[in-house]
């Protein structure tokens, strides 16, 4: 079995900024709100009459970011099947620069919105971009740990985001509190547009685009072993791409053929409905609105966004151990222990929040165990649900469909973000706590669901994932014995030893 090399880690780190990317423009406009400039240069209040206008106005600068995520969702599936992965991830980290760097200069709550779309746009192209590239990249040994870098870097850069947010909160410029943050974003898709110079383009791509030679010299270098000097193992796997993927390139991809095709549909179920339970959970909400309920569990000045800067290191201390023990956990385990355990921390959250929090006689040890709640649902939303929704989102596809499949499944995200967080702000002032009884009850269906639907994904190629799903495995090498090894082996030297005579020619 091939090896992940300290160049494919360091290749994936790079395409992981991409995650970042997203995580910190995402999360810099929940710590915008959060700042008194915000409101006081938009002429916008919290109190009276005009906080309605104001959860409004939240409420539509969020929908309109994910409506742009969502369009950049979807046409980054076409696009990385034209132009590649890799420069798909510059195209989407360009745009994300423009997008930033026109939001932090907004003049006007209408510029906002606008711009808010394209820096939305650029945000979710690469959110649907690095799970697929990293997945293509991997080992089938290590997936896991390689593809959950996007979930590690993504909460990272929300983490990130909450301690800039911080910091600008002690400025004694009040408008630089609000734009500082949101001007930070423009940093790391710079970063990545570099590192796109320097990545390879994924090798399952380019054999899919018949440049066979340029993907085995990619996929040498990343699958690298110093104890196969032959690189047998790589030969092997490179040998079971190829096969594959000529199969299934008979096959017509698009999204069209995603519904059509039985076998392809059901991929898309699974993979779009764990994207919809994890913001079905209420993570989103409690994410990008926790300043404003950390204020209404009696936490004022800057304590909010302390409490939101603890609450994303522990989604992404979280996410750090899930990478590094989910290929031996499985995802099936961690899905289900994640939903579970989030389950119990929102019951208790609801349950402090409507007894102690909003009732006529407020509680500070109930208002204590409600904050815990919170870090406890972060706890197992980061340890098991992050990482392991984006890992089985992008491995069930064949290659054809890929890019389109994980599309999909990053625009039902987006859609979730748009059908949850948009009535967030309003739902939290009207009806507080009732809100989270519509996660609760969710996030039991999510259980069910995933107990009787999810097979395990760990330890197979992603080739041999196909059998899971009624399509033909051509070339099995988990599996394989001795003997179907050393005919293989055969076939591949055989193989190479006519290239070889070729280029003598």
């Amino acid at each position: 079995m091939t090896k992940t090399s300290v160049y494919n880690v360091l290749v994936g780190a790079t395409v992981a900024v991409g995650s970042f990317t997203y995580g910190f423009g995402f999360a810099a406009f929940a710590t915008s709100i959060g700042q008194p400039g915000f409101y006081e240069y938009f002429n916008l209040t919290t109190i009276g009459p005009g906080a309605a206008y104001t959860n409004h106005i939240l409420g539509a600068v969020n929908a309109l970011f994910f409506f742009g995520a969502c369009v950049g969702a979807i046409g980054a599936g076409p696009l990385a099947d034209k132009i590649g992965r890799k420069w798909t991830l510059f195209a989407a980290a360009l745009v994300s620069v423009i997008g930033g760097a026109l939001a932090a200069g907004s003049v006007h709550v209408a510029m906002l919105i606008v711009v808010r779309i394209i820096q939305g746009s650029g945000l979710g192209a690469l959110a649907t971009m690095v799970p697929i590239y990293l997945a293509e990249a991997s080992t089938p040994s290590k997936r896991g740990m390689l593809t959950g870098l996007h979930g590690f870097f993504l909460v990272s850069g929300y983490n990130t985001s909450a301690w800039v947010g911080l910091g600008c909160h002690f400025s004694k410029n009040l408008t630089f509190g609000w734009r500082g943050p949101i001007a930070f974003t423009c940093i790391p898709p710079i970063i990545l547009l570099i590192g796109c110079i320097w990545i390879p383009e994924s090798p399952r791509w380019l054999i899919a685009n018949n440049r066979v030679d340029e993907a085995w010299k990619v996929l040498s270098r990343l699958h690298n072993d110093a104890n196969d000097p032959d690189e047998m193992a790589a030969h092997e796997e490179f040998y079971q791409m190829t096969r594959q993927i000529e199969f299934e390139s008979s096959t017509p991809g698009g999204y069209l053929e995603i519904l059509r095709n039985p076998r392809y549909r059901k991929r898309a179920f699974l993979s779009c409905f764990v994207q919809l339970a994890a913001n079905s959970t209420g993570a989103l909400v409690i994410n990008y609105y926790s300043v404003i309920i950390y204020e209404n569990l009696g936490l004022t000045g800057y304590m909010p966004l302390l409490m939101y800067c603890i609450y994303t290191l522990i989604g992404a201390l979280g996410n750090l151990f899930s990478l590094l023990t989910i290929d031996r956990t499985g995802r099936r385990f961690s899905l289900l222990v994640g939903f579970s355990g989030c389950l119990v921390a929102v019951v208790l959250e609801t349950a402090m929040v409507g007894k102690f929090v909003t009732s006529t006689n407020p509680n500070k040890d109930g208002q204590k165990v409600a904050i815990f709640a919170i870090m406890f649902f972060v706890f197992f939303y980061g340890l098991f649900i992050d990482a392991a929704s984006f890992i089985y989102s992008s491995e069930i596809y064949p290659t054809n469909i890929r890019s389109r499949g994980v599309a999909m499944a990053t625009f039902t995200y987006f859609a979730a973000c748009i059908t949850y967080v948009t009535p967030g702000a309003t739902a939290i002032a009207n009806i507080g706590y009732k809100y989270f009884i519509v996660f609760i009850c969710l996030t039991v269906v999510t259980i069910i669901v995933i107990y009787f639907y999810y097979p395990e994904t760990k330890g197979k190629s992603l080739e041999e994932l196909a059998e899971l799903f009624g399509d033909p495995v051509i070339v099995h090498l988990t599996d394989a014995t001795d003997e179907q090894k050393m005919e293989m082996d055969l076939d591949i030297k055989n193989q190479l030893i006519a290239e070889h005579r070729e280029d003598v020619k």
